[in-house]
């Protein structure tokens, strides 16, 4: 059965012992998350996994196994801050680096999955192309699938929507390398949530990572036929982490939603 997981960022306190991610666990914990997708910012504040101590990792496993809690998956959230510095896709050699730090970092949490995205830069498809190769290539080597999220791809590559990514991931051809989907349907109508979510996940099959977002099931903005989607599901995202990219004050009611899905068509 699909896991339940919430995103969640560290929390660093000058002069505090207190292990910056352990909020999270409490609060993921008592809303009954099965994990969470760690987020890995720029700057040592953020705990860019470059900066990460060994204390600050082994503490995270520590608090993994206390709260019966797994790390499903990482998102590369520096690279927003990255891409401010090196618009270009040629200028992303250390960035591609960075993403090989993050899978390492995946491998030692015990992370099956990496978000990844290129911000706003800009290049060619030959030249995002080579990277991608390098980034499975990292995949491979700590055994940790990379996962291109549609709907930031439709709307920052320039390269087109839902069926360009597909064509790349199909060129790169590396079991580490696929789709990372965002339930975004109707809001996302054409683009990289462009179809509903049962058909999104037909068309990747086995590109799709295991691991998806998902924004809040009770403002109105996301229309999800949950029969069909958990049909596609169970073909293609059998164990994955159903992930909530929903502010922890407001995600409960969401949850609630999706726990109750799960009870009724799964």
């Amino acid at each position: 059965m699909i896991k339940s997981s919430i995103r969640a960022s560290m929390r660093p306190q000058r002069g505090s012992d207190v292990h910056p991610l352990k909020w999270a666990f409490e609060q993921g914990s008592a809303l009954g998350f099965d994990g969470l997708e760690l987020c890995t910012h720029a700057g040592r504040w953020g705990q860019f996994s470059t900066w990460m101590t060994p204390e600050i990792r082994q503490g995270i496993k520590e608090l993994a196994q206390q709260y019966n809690m797994a790390v499903f998956s990482l998102s590369t959230d520096w690279a927003w801050e990255y891409a401010i510095f090196f618009p270009n896709y040629k200028d992303w050699k250390k960035g591609v680096e960075f993403m090989a730090e993050d899978a390492k970092l995946a491998k030692e949490l015990g992370a099956h999955t990496i978000l990844l995205h290129f911000g706003d830069a800009k290049g060619t498809w030959d030249e995002a192309k080579a990277l991608l190769k390098d980034v499975a290539q990292a995949g491979e080597e700590y055994g940790v699938r990379f996962g291109f999220e549609a709907n930031i791809w439709a709307n920052t590559t320039g390269f087109g929507g839902m069926d360009s990514l597909i064509r790349m991931v199909d060129e790169i051809g590396s079991p580490y390398f696929g789709v990372y989907l965002h339930t975004a349907w109707p809001r996302g109508q054409g683009r990289g949530g462009g179809f509903p979510l049962h058909e999104e996940i037909e068309m990747c099959g086995e590109r799709l990572v295991q691991a998806m977002h998902s924004s809040s099931l009770v403002d109105g903005r996301v229309e999800i036929d949950w029969p069909k989607a958990f049909a596609a599901m169970k073909k293609y995202f059998p164990n994955g982490a159903y992930t909530f990219e929903v502010s922890w004050d407001t995600v409960a009611e969401s949850k609630k939603v999706l726990d109750e899905m799960l009870a009724k068509y799964w």
